[in-house]
């Protein structure tokens, strides 16, 4: 498994400048890293390159700009510095859509609440601009979809996911196994993830932070935005990124974010909640491997070893995703199967491999390829063993 020591350099440039409160020694690093003094000159296309795929960029280049290395190339410089501002151009148009969404769920009685996005950006970093802009990940009820369909509609956003025509027994289908509707803004231009839960495996514990959890306010750009409180945040994404074997490491950045603001009591708190919810040993594996790699060094009696199974073999995965893609995995490439057995992981017993049986079958791209009437419904799952599975994809 990969140390921080086995990264070519450009990836451990990567990994320092995604940091925040940085240490002196890291400072050091920097400096030592961007001269030279450490190993052969720099690959700093590929330092672009994996700055850009691993969606890092505006952090990557607030940090080179306080420590302001004299190795640093000025096109590369220049180019994180565009990447910079489109990146808060987007934070302020994202932050817009979230009002105006909110707005008119407000009016017609329905609350939203933000997954991750600009407020989190404001809350780990002190900056709305920071952390990456990409999809708009929104959370609601499960009820009244057709309506909120209708509002996202006339707010000019398109349902992309899924395809197929939607009944009520195919909404209710889709409910049931799926965490989300994806939207498509024709005139924003921005993805839209409408959020009922957080993972699609109902019985995937994280689940319940949404009905348990606590909530805040936070304000970006004048816009105020319902989220949840940190602790339930950091945990969501420790969550979320051990479920993507960590394939952006955008989500590394956030956990050590977290990791360096909390103070030991609010990390203490963390992981006894971490242990109620059944999470612990994800969350200590995603702990340990920002200690690894993103110089973190936590420590903490509760923690559990990392070497534990499941710890081990995400970052295995992880590990192995990086060498195979030259240091910028792809989800798409990796198998249905691979990703049946990271889910097996992470969500075990008979209840969760029924439930992840019972979706592979409920396919709703079969509704796409076969349009039956709701009579029929019954006769999907024997076409989606019928019909092949593409490769890992949000819908499939």
């Amino acid at each position: 498994m990969l140390a921080f020591r086995d990264f070519p350099g450009h990836v451990q440039l990567m990994l320092l400048t995604a940091r925040t409160r940085l240490r002196e020694s890291e400072i050091e690093q920097i400096h030592a890293l961007t001269s030279g003094d450490l190993n052969e000159p720099l690959d700093w296309e590929q330092f672009l390159a994996v700055t850009a795929h691993h969606r890092v960029s505006s952090l990557v280049f607030e940090s080179l700009e306080s420590t302001r290395p004299p190795g640093l190339p000025e096109f590369v410089h220049s180019e994180l510095q565009h990447r910079a501002r489109h990146n808060a151009f987007e934070a302020v148009r994202s932050a817009n859509e979230v009002r105006r969404m909110a707005s008119a769920f407000t009016a017609a009685g329905i609350e939203l609440r933000v997954l991750k996005g600009v407020p989190l950006s404001q809350f780990l970093f002190g900056n709305p601009n920071t952390r990456h802009v990409g999809d708009i990940d929104l959370l609601t009820e499960p009820s009244r979809l057709p309506e909120q369909i209708e509002i996202l509609r006339t707010l000019g956003y398109d349902l992309i996911n899924p395809k197929s025509r939607l009944t009520p027994q195919r909404i209710a289908s889709y409910v049931h196994f799926w965490k989300d509707f994806t939207f498509l803004g024709h005139y924003s231009g921005f993805e839209l993830d409408l959020h009922w839960r957080l993972f699609n495996n109902r019985f995937h514990v994280a689940n319940r932070i949404v009905s348990e959890g606590n909530y805040e306010t936070i304000t970006a750009f004048g816009v105020p935005m319902r989220v949840f409180s940190p602790i339930d945040q950091f945990i969501y994404i420790a969550a979320h990124g051990a479920l993507d074997a960590w394939t952006y490491l955008k989500s590394l950045a956030d956990v050590s974010g977290f990791l360096r603001l909390f103070a030991p009591e609010e990390l203490d708190q963390a992981l006894i909640r971490a242990e109620e919810l059944g999470l612990l040993s994800q969350i200590s594996g995603a702990i340990h491997l920002a200690n690894d790699w993103m110089g973190t060094a936590i420590s903490n009696p509760r923690l559990i070893s990392a070497e534990e199974p499941v710890g081990r073999r995400i970052r295995e995965r992880t590990t192995s995703m990086l060498l195979r893609q030259n240091f910028k995995p792809n989800r798409s490439y990796a198998s249905p199967a691979q990703w049946l057995r990271l889910e097996i992981d992470l969500v075990p017993g008979i209840r969760s491999l029924a439930e992840i049986a019972s979706r592979f079958v409920w396919r709703p791209r079969v509704w796409a390829a076969v349009d039956l009437p709701d009579q029929l419904f019954w006769f999907y799952p024997i076409l989606g063993l019928l019909l092949l599975p593409r490769h890992h994809s949000v819908e499939d």
